[in-house]
């Protein structure tokens, strides 16, 4: 009999993740870094070929056939992924990469080969300083090392931090041979700047000083770099599709700056007001290149930003600034379009470090409908960590419509907008403390009424409203400028002193360099407050509702029928007639139930007193204490859970799958980090081994867009389920009555 050879034994020994089955006995043999995996001992491991098939889910039997084919077949190589059963009652997936041996008559002598997980189950019983190659799509092999962080395992590139701390080498070295070079020549002032200049010199002299000792800070760097720039520099931000750019092109009156999307580099693009239309073009070794007049048009902006876009001398763009005569940017202010969130693993990472230590206040913005969620706080944190000057910009206001039920109007679209409005003021007063202000706009309207700004599609924009709110912040801008920056510096510095980062006469320096910053602070009046005090109830504008009659009622409730049959047309909902919806917030899944019963006054049900840890019922019978819900027209039981935190923790998911339809509510404004929260939900174990369906609500947001968003879900969902070992759902995505 054939066994196992040495090299294979050394491996096991070394907690290598190899198998080896030996054939015609179909014995096989597991590394002890498969048995940890899998939750296994040696005594409870498969023993034979045929007992470690009976691990594989029912739905991937398939693809034991094409193994069993391929080992008796001609092949040599062979690889397949499929989730096995593992020892603490989870399915997960395991990729298997096997090369089988043969005898001179083609028949199986031996498969050697690698089961592998997916990086987040590897990471689970990964110890700190663990190491794991992986290989990217394109080839290309990274090292990723295991890390704990605040108690919390997390990964980091080894590949990219050696890469970091080469630049940061390179960048001392750098600053120490210029350390006594004179400073950049002074910007042209105009002669009421005085006080200006003045604090400029101090405040750059505080800088240099401050580099000498933190030798490569590039937030220092890029805070000596913005002191030319005369302007109240305003960052726009969000995530991405959330409308950044649509913004700052209703600002500009065209469609000019490209849509950054996964698909382009996250170059930051600054704007402003001016008499000759321009851009300026900045590459990381110095150089500028103008474009002027006709140009300037948007096939180039997309150009230079798209990612694919690398020839020559337009390789290494650092950003781009524009001029564009006529725009709805005040004097004294300028706006820069920032990366989106999603993009900032990759190049939009290094572009908003470069560009965030310029930028004197913020715009976040974030469309209608779609409540704040995890990516959008943990993007926040980031932006406050170095500026909490924050507004939002409710966007996309145009694509709120009046509700209505038998030709009445139930919820209006103007008080719709108030509601996502104080959700937003709500959600930051509970996690900052504070109120920030939200100004809605409708990016749309103004950008085809831009120069029709009597018409009534330009008052239903209400960007005149946002241009006036900002405007005030060019009074004096160079000197409100020199004060922020000044602010941000003294923060800077304040937070290397706490930490420690230095020691010894280089931390009295710094010392020294911070009292100097407060003393002009303390000199000139310290940091000029934001604008505040923005109602839109008091706004002017005025949204456009749809005629209510007995026609419209009779096609909504057509539509209703439809909604429900498409519904439960869903092969998860053959034999069941029972609905648990579920979410990372009740509020999803209550629009969702809204629609299926045909009263939309239920959307806002569970604001009604109701504590946020009281389950919801409507049918004829709970499974536990709920509150019951009265709705007549329904003969579906259908059980409404709290938030994903607001869950007790010693709910059963496995029995009350087995009788409820578990449907997971997630906004299709926020997909990413919807599923992403989802990953931490109490039930996510149970939706291992249940037929789930995911719901994605608020399609219509996206007008025209939309169609590629939809077209991107199942790409999406796909990648989510390998990674979590989960069960394939179903999906279904609406919004109000129409389904696509």
């Amino acid at each position: 009999m054939i066994r196992l050879t040495e090299w294979e034994r050394d491996n096991f020994t070394n907690n290598s993740p190899h198998i080896t089955v030996i054939f015609p006995s179909r014995e096989i043999y597991f590394s002890p870094a498969i048995l940890n995996a899998m939750r296994l001992d040696s005594s409870t491991c498969p023993k034979t070929l045929d007992q470690w098939y009976e691990l594989c889910h029912p739905e991937d039997h398939m693809k034991l056939a094409k193994l069993e084919a391929a080992i008796y077949g001609h092949e040599d190589e062979i690889t397949i992924t499929r989730k096995l059963y593992c020892g603490d009652g989870c399915y997960r997936n395991f990729r298997l990469d096997a090369h089988i041996q043969r005898d001179k008559s083609a028949k199986p002598v031996k498969l050697t080969g690698n089961e592998t997980l997916p990086l987040s189950a590897w990471l689970e019983n990964a110890n700190d300083g663990d190491r794991i190659e992986c290989s990217e799509p394109d080839g290309r092999v990274k090292i990723l090392e295991a890390v704990r962080v605040q108690g919390v395992m997390t990964l980091r590139d080894v590949e990219l931090i050696h890469d970091m701390e080469q630049e940061n080498l390179r960048l001392r070295r750098e600053i120490q041979r210029r350390i006594f070079a004179r400073s950049p020549e002074m910007p042209i002032i105009p002669e009421d700047f005085t006080s200006a200049s003045m604090i400029r010199a101090q405040l750059e002299d505080c800088i240099n000083s401050a580099l000498n000792v933190m030798t490569g800070d590039n937030r220092l760097k890029a805070l000596r770099r913005s002191l030319s720039e005369t302007s109240i520099m305003i960052g726009i931000a969000g995530l991405t599709s959330s409308g950044k750019s649509s913004f700052l092109n209703s600002l500009l009156g065209e469609h000019l700056i490209p849509e950054q999307t996964r698909a382009t580099t996250n170059i930051p693009i600054i704007c402003r007001e001016g008499e000759t239309r321009l851009a300026r073009v900045h590459y990381q070794d110095g150089r500028t290149e103008e474009i002027r007049g006709a140009n300037l048009t948007a096939s180039f902006m997309k150009d230079i930003a798209s990612e694919s876009h690398n020839p020559g001398n337009r390789s290494g763009i650092s950003r781009v600034e524009i001029t564009i005569p006529g725009a709805m940017i005040p004097e004294g202010i300028c706006f820069a379009d920032t990366p989106g969130f999603d993009a900032l693993a990759g190049s939009g990472g290094a572009a908003l470090r470069s560009i965030l230590p310029e930028i004197d206040m913020m715009i976040y913005v974030t469309p209608v409908r779609a409540r704040l969620k995890g990516a959008d706080y943990d993007y926040l944190r980031s932006l406050m960590n170095m500026n909490d000057r924050i507004v939002f910009v409710l966007s996309q206001i145009d694509l709120e419509r009046d509700d209505s039920e038998a030709g009445r109007v139930i919820h209006s679209a103007h008080d719709k907008i108030l509601s996502d409005i104080e959700a937003i003021r709500h959600d930051m007063r509970k996690f900052y403390g504070r109120d920030f202000d939200v100004i809605p706009v409708s990016a749309k309207n103004a950008l085809e009424s831009f120069y029709s700004k009597k018409s009534q599609a330009w008052c239903d924009s209400n960007i005149e409203d946002a241009v006036k709110y900002f405007a005030p912040l060019g009074n004096e801008s160079y000197t409100r400028a020199l004060l922020l920056r000044t602010e941000r510096s003294l923060r800077i510095l304040d937070g290397a002193i706490s930490r420690r980062e230095v020691s010894g006469s280089s931390r009295w320096r710094l010392q020294e360099s911070a009292g100097k910053l407060r003393k002009i602070l303390a000199d000139y009046g310290n940091v000029p407050e934001m604008p505040s005090g923005y109602s839109f109830s008091e706004s002017v504008i005025t949204l456009k509702s749809q005629p209510h009659n007995i026609l419209s009622s009779l096609i909504t409730s057509m539509r209703e029928r439809e909604f429900r049959r498409r519904f439960f047309s869903l092969d998860a909902f053959k034999g069941k007639k029972k609905v648990l919806l579920l979410g990372a917030e009740r509020e999803q899944g209550m629009k969702l139930f809204a629609r299926l019963s045909h009263n939309l006054m239920l959307e806002t049900l569970p604001d009604g007193g109701m504590t946020q840890g009281e389950w919801l019922c409507a049918g004829n019978s709970a499974p536990f204490e709920c509150v019951m819900i009265p709705v007549t027209g329904i003969d579906t039981n259908i059980l409404i859970a709290p938030s994903n935190n607001d869950i007790a923790r010693n709910v059963d998911w496995h029995k009350l799958f087995r009788e409820y339809v578990p449907v997971v509510s997630v906004d299709l404004a926020r997909v990413d980090s919807g599923l992403s929260d989802l990953v931490n939900s109490p039930y996510i174990t149970g939706l291992a081994l249940s037929e789930w369906v995911l719901s994605f609500g608020n399609a219509g947001l996206f007008d025209t867009r939309q169609i590629d968003l939809v077209s991107q879900v199942p790409k999406r969902v796909r990648e989510f389920v390998e990674l979590n070992g989960l069960k394939s759902p179903e999906w279904f995505i609406y919004e109000n009555y129409k389904i696509f």
